[in-house]
């Protein structure tokens, strides 16, 4: 059966003994009837788990049977104040539990029955572990309801515990803040004062704290008009909760000024509000004008500074730190205060190049007081370098040490690049005018040695025709006549670089010229070289020999690709410009008009500057013997200087080069792109690797001998699997496969489809007498096999080269 025994009774009964008499008694008349005793079964078990109170940790509650035995049910609070042993677990509604006396000493149940209440009062009850525990009592018994009452208890010697603690802390904090030399104001959320201490109140010019506490007047009237909209922001933070710090000016009752250092906290309630705030103010009027004192010496250096050209420095040489008056910073392009203001800072800012030196120089100067004057590189936010002016002296203590280092710097950039201007122009013309001299004499010599070599070749061809195919003397002469061209090679570039080749010039466009090149080029570098073509589409014509146009662009390329012997990229890349008369680093002569510029930029080795003078002069290069003639640039030059234009060389050791040609644009629209085509293909300055694979050894022996002489990088198998192993041992590309189509072993057909899984663009030529390969035939008829038919002219067998070799793979259907 449930009893309801203690519905009504409030939730802060117990704040204090009185109090809990209070609300008790004024409950009382609020409590739910008892059941009477007859309705009541003996095994009844009453239930405490609705009642109010029945959890609470503060509020022992006991429901007693008023027979003598002092049986009933308690809860966990009761049974923790009386030193009893909680069951755990608890039945459900409470803790039956048997008192073997009552629980207030000498108390007669029957007088509690005919007053129908005890107390409050006091008790002292001697626990099991020797403690002592004072309780605070009540009890209730109505008439109407005989048999039964409610014990409350409170363990009042804890709250006083409490309470003590609370006061010797109360008093620690008090003594704190009152002695503090730090300023403690605490204020409510309507801006009234709650607590300030000595301090704060001197601040104020107040005579006694009592003056502010207690008051209705509102903190914000201590404020200067100029922090009012600081402290009403801040305070609006307090109410949110936030803890921030600002400074204000404080304003006493007789006009004292005072800048403070504000560190504002909240007091934050149960309910998630404001009960006050706690500010700490800490006096800076002081460092304030310490710190305006230093700011106007500052700026007044600072104009001074600006003013001028130079720069005043100031170096502490114990501490290291180096100080600027003027814009520093802003000379630099950086931003204000964003450079190190140390002197290791300011090292980090030399040219590496210059740093040793600039170190050397300071060293001397602090060991034998040698004037310290000094030029050097200075870095910009931009990666750039201003080169600067320094004059500095060390000032020495009593004991002859260095104690600090004043100096000036100046700005001399400008004059030295104009000195570096003028030097570069003088050796400009000493170098077009040497290479003019040198272009005069190979010219000559090309010409008179160009009539010797015709000569002599004419000679050889009129041998060969002549001699038996088995003449001893044939090969001899075979070789004469390849040592011929091949010195005619040479003079060609010599007439190219004196600019006194006949060129058959067109108008062109570069961008075609390039772009047909493409695939050309992609073979002569190697795998790890990236090339990249960026040409823009609205790039001019230039009237020119097409032929002088691929020999140029092949040579800049071939140029970037020897400068990265461990890979890079090459870029390709054209445009328009208007040239105004010059071109500062320029070779040849400049005119002013709209030009077409092609670039080749790389990112290989550069080129250092005990070279630059002579890259252009014949025969010289920095390659190793054997690896380059010397007339790739000069040849460049040459060309370029016999069409009206000038080369551009841009390079740094170790970030590449980029070499730029401009050539003057042509108004007239460039001719069909088939024309041009046909005098690229005509070319014979393309270098390419040729596989041959011939089981004929005289055929073999004459072919290679002409794809030499032709300047053809030649590779020889007398069978496929020969011609198979020879190709994966070869570290160069592979550009034409130039095969016999019946062989023993392994034909030319299964040949080049082995290799071309490995070399997908590879070309591949058949030559063949006769063929017993019916679809090998019909494919030839389609148009899908290049195939030229034995016997043969050499010359038949060039044209068909150059032919396959400048064919588009996307019009070939099968094979090639």
């Amino acid at each position: 059966m449930m009893i309801p025994l203690l519905m009504g009774l409030g939730a802060s009964v117990l704040a204090n003994a009185c109090l809990l008499y209070l609300v008790v008694a004024r409950r009382r008349s609020e409590m739910p009837p008892f059941p009477s005793e007859a309705l009541i079964p003996d095994n009844a078990e009453p239930d405490l788990s609705d009642q109010p109170f029945a959890d609470s940790p503060w509020l022992g509650i006991f429901l007693a049977r008023l027979d003598g035995s002092w049986s009933g049910l308690a809860n966990r609070a009761f049974l923790e104040m009386m030193g009893m042993a909680v069951p755990a677990p608890a039945p459900s509604g409470g803790i039956p539990c048997r008192l073997s006396q009552p629980l207030v000493p000498g108390m007669d149940p029957m007088r509690l029955l005919a007053t129908g209440s005890f107390g409050p009062a006091e008790i002292e009850l001697r626990q099991g572990d020797g403690t002592t525990a004072y309780l605070l009592v009540i009890a209730e018994s109505r008439r109407d309801y005989p048999g039964w009452a409610v014990f409350l208890a409170v363990d009042v010697g804890r709250y006083q515990s409490s309470r003590q603690e609370l006061r010797r802390s109360d008093e620690r904090y008090r003594v704190l803040a009152e002695s503090s030399p730090i300023c403690i104001w605490q204020i409510d959320p309507e801006g009234r004062t709650l607590y300030l201490n000595p301090v704060m109140a001197g601040v104020l010019e107040l005579e006694h704290i009592d003056d502010l506490v207690g008051t209705q007047t509102h903190y914000g009237d201590f404020f200067s008009p100029e922090s009012q909209e600081a402290i009403k922001a801040e305070f609006a933070r307090r109410q949110r909760g936030i803890t921030s710090a600002y400074e204000a000016e404080l304003i006493g009752r007789w006009g004292k000024r005072t800048r403070m250092m504000v560190y504002g906290s909240p007091i934050m309630g149960t309910d998630g509000r404001m009960e006050s705030s706690m500010g700490i103010f800490v006096d800076i009027t002081a460092r304030k004008r310490e710190e305006e004192a230093l700011r106007e010496s500052e700026e007044r250096l600072r104009v001074a500074a600006e003013c001028g050209r130079e720069l005043i420095y100031e170096w502490e040489i114990a501490t290291s730190r180096r100080d600027w008056f003027g814009p520093f910073d802003q000379r630099l392009g950086y931003a204000l205060g964003e450079t190190p203001r140390t002197q290791a800072g300011w090292e980090s800012l030399l040219h590496p190049e210059d740093r040793p030196r600039i170190e050397k120089a300071i060293d001397q100067h602090l060991r034998s007081r040698q004037p310290f004057l000094e030029e050097y590189r200075i870095r910009c936010s931009d990666g750039s370098y201003l080169i600067w002016s320094d004059r500095g002296t060390a000032i020495w203590d009593a004991a002859g040490a260095p104690r600090k280092w004043i100096g000036t710097t100046s700005d001399v950039t400008q004059s030295r690049r104009a000195e570096d201007d003028l030097r570069g122009r003088e050796e400009q013309l000493r170098q077009a005018q040497k290479l003019e001299a040198v272009g005069r004499l190979a010219g000559g010599i090309a010409h008179d040695f160009n009539n010797l070599l015709a000569a002599i070749m004419g000679y050889c061809e009129l041998m060969l025709i002549r001699l038996e195919p088995e003449h001893p003397c044939r090969r001899e002469v075979g070789e004469i006549l390849n040592g011929s061209d091949r010195a005619a090679g040479l003079i060609r570039q010599l007439l190219a670089f004196s600019r006194q080749e006949i060129p058959q010039p067109k108008v062109i466009s570069p961008i075609f010229i390039v772009r047909s090149m493409e695939r050309m080029l992609r073979h002569v570098v190697e795998e790890s070289v990236e090339l990249r073509i960026q040409m823009d589409d609205d790039t001019g014509s230039v009237r020119m020999d097409p032929v002088q146009m691929e020999q140029v662009i092949l040579n800049l390329v071939l140029n970037s690709r020897d400068a990265m012997p461990n890979g890079g990229s090459v870029i390709v890349s054209s445009g328009n410009v208007d040239l105004h008369g010059e071109v500062p680093g320029a070779y040849g002569r400049v005119h002013a008009g709209p030009h077409v510029r092609i670039s080749v930029a790389d990112t290989g080795l550069g080129i250092g500057r005990e070279h630059l003078p002579h890259i252009f002069d014949p025969f010289y290069t920095t390659k190793d013997k054997g690896k380059g003639s010397g007339l790739g640039l000069s040849t460049v030059y040459g060309i370029v200087t016999q069409n009206h234009g000038c080369v551009l060389v841009e390079t740094e050791v170790h970030k590449g080069s980029v070499f730029s040609f401009f050539l003057p644009l042509c108004e007239t629209p460039a001719p069909e792109e088939s024309e041009v085509r046909r005098a690229i293909r005509s070319s014979s300055v393309i270098p390419k690797t040729v596989l041959l694979v011939e089981d004929d050894d005289e055929v073999r022996a004459i072919v290679r001998e002409l794809l030499n002489q032709q300047g053809f990088h030649c590779l020889e198998a007398k069978q496929g699997v020969e011609a198979l192993a020879l190709a994966e041992k070869c570290e160069q590309p592979i550009h034409l496969l130039l095969t016999d189509v019946v062989m023993p072993e392994m034909g030319g057909k299964e040949l080049a489809d082995a290799l071309k899984l490995h070399l997908p663009h590879l070309r591949v030529l058949y030559m063949s007498g006769y063929t017993q390969d019916a679809v090998f035939r019909d494919e030839v008829a389609r148009g899908g096999r290049n195939f030229i038919q034995k016997p043969f002219a050499l010359g038949t067998l060039l044209t068909k080269i150059r032919e396959v070799l400048s064919s588009d793979p996307e019009m070939e259907s099968v094979g090639v």
